[in-house]
C-alpha cells in the first residue's frame, strides 16, 4: 500500500490524499489551506509515503507581459515550504508541471476545463492520481476490480 500527497500550491493550497493498494486508488482527505499556510499539510506530509506538488515555473511570455510585476510570488514560496518539511520527514518529492493537467483529470475520473479557477482541490487529487496512474502503475479511478 502506497499513501500519495498531491498538492497544488498557491494563495490557496490544495490538497488530495489517496491510498493505492493492489493498483486500485482510493481518495482519502481532500481540501484547501489559504494564505500559504501548511499547517493540515504539514501533517498530512507526515502519513504519506510520497508527496507529489504542481510545480511553478515563470514563463517567459508571462514574465515580459508584466504578469508577475511586483508580486510576492505565492506559488514558489509555497513549494519552498513543502520542499523544507519533506526534507526534514525524509518523505519523497515529485514535481509535476500544471501541463499534465488535462490528462491527470481523465484518470481521476473528473472533467477538465482549462483556465476553470478555483479548482485546487481537484488539481492535488489529479496530480495524485496522475503520478500512481503513470509511476506506480495504478488503474485510472473508477476502474472496478474484476473487470479489468
Amino acid at each position: 500500500m502506497t499513501i500519495i500527497l498531491g498538492l497544488d500550491p498557491g494563495k490557496k493550497t490544495g490538497y488530495a490524499l489517496i491510498t493505492v493498494n493492489r493498483r486500485y486508488i482510493t481518495p482519502g482527505e481532500f481540501g484547501e489551506e489559504n494564505n500559504g499556510e501548511v499547517n493540515i499539510i504539514a501533517e498530512l506530509i507526515k502519513q504519506a509515503d510520497i508527496v507529489v506538488c504542481e510545480d511553478f515555473k515563470l514563463r517567459p511570455d508571462k514574465a515580459r507581459r508584466g504578469v508577475f510585476d511586483y508580486s510576492s510570488m505565492i506559488a514558489p514560496q509555497v513549494i519552498g515550504k513543502i520542499e523544507l518539511l519533506c526534507d526534514m520527514t525524509k518523505t519523497d518529492l515529485a514535481k509535476q508541471q500544471a501541463s499534465v493537467k488535462p490528462v491527470a483529470y481523465g484518470f481521476s475520473g473528473l472533467k477538465y476545463t482549462k483556465g476553470k479557477k478555483g479548482t485546487h482541490w481537484q488539481d492535488a487529487y489529479s496530480h495524485a492520481v496522475y503520478y500512481a496512474v503513470t509511476r506506480l502503475n495504478a488503474y485510472p479511478v473508477g476502474a472496478v476490480e474484476g473487470k479489468i
